[in-house]
């Protein structure tokens, strides 16, 4: 029996998969990370900053527990990338060379109580291309994984890919006529979807009676296609026809619709 429970220890010790019991597999790399992943084809650099203070305060604690959870995850991405991931650490002491390299990748440092500041963030490179997570907040943590995936796959794919959207509504906002502006009235802002895209896109609007959707386009987006024309159909379908993606939102009851009318 000793020898056996010896020998589960030892191969229980170099096991680096880890257990997520939470019911939504919330801390499981999701299908579009480990593709990230597994299409490197060049080792890209991921320098992790994180203070080692020698304080026991309240929030220095919490900080470290989340940092070690955080380490935990670049090192499963590190795992699922087959070497092609490189992972350095910092402790960016005051006044210390990893304190200036934090600063030189835009790693900012939350203040503590205390007064001094500690360093939580992560910079992703590949040759010229860089990204930043200034500071990691702890209620963040569920969006961990999505800002670390945008970062890799941002220096990995510098050109921004084009997304196409086709809607009647005003999407893409409206500007205030010359009358509501004197009146103080400021236009409509675009939506909420839309400057999300284009953070990682390149986002071009489709007119509804299209008979062609343009080249560049690679995935477009169809939204409340109200009175859509027959050749803009015929020009969506020769783009799924040639392997454009198509993502349609179609709704027979829609709020913001009867709002426009």
């Amino acid at each position: 029996m000793a020898a056996f429970l010896l020998a589960f220890n030892f191969l229980a010790g170099t096991a680096k998969e880890r257990l997520d019991l939470t019911k939504e597999k919330a801390y499981t790399l999701s299908a579009g990370t480990k593709a990230i992943l597994h299409k490197l084809d060049t080792p890209v650099k991921v320098r992790f900053y994180c203070t080692q203070t020698e304080g026991a305060t309240p929030e220095s604690v919490y900080l470290r527990t989340y940092a070690k959870r955080v380490e935990d995850l670049l090192a499963e991405y590190k795992q699922v990338a087959g070497g092609k991931l490189i992972i350095e650490k910092f402790d960016p002491q005051p006044d210390s060379d990893a304190e200036d390299s934090a600063k030189l990748d835009g790693i900012e440092g939350a203040p503590l109580p205390d007064g001094e500041r500690f360093y939580l963030g992560i910079a992703v490179s590949l040759l010229d291309e860089k990204q930043a997570i200034p500071y990691l907040a702890p209620d963040r943590e569920r969006l961990l994984e999505y800002d670390l995936s945008r970062a890799i796959s941002r220096v990995v794919t510098p050109e921004k890919p084009v997304v196409g959207i086709m809607s009647p509504l005003p999407v893409f906002g409206m500007p205030s006529n010359p009358m509501m502006a004197q009146m103080g009235q400021q236009g409509q802002e675009p939506w909420v979807l839309v400057n999300e895209l284009k953070n990682d896109f390149t986002v071009q609007r489709v007119e509804m009676d299209a008979d062609k959707i343009p080249d560049e386009v690679r995935v477009l987006v169809v939204i409340h296609p109200r009175e859509i024309s027959d050749k803009a159909q015929y020009a969506i379908d020769q783009f799924v026809l040639r392997g454009g993606k198509l993502i349609a939102f179609l709704d027979p009851v829609p709020l913001v619709d009867s709002r426009t009318r």
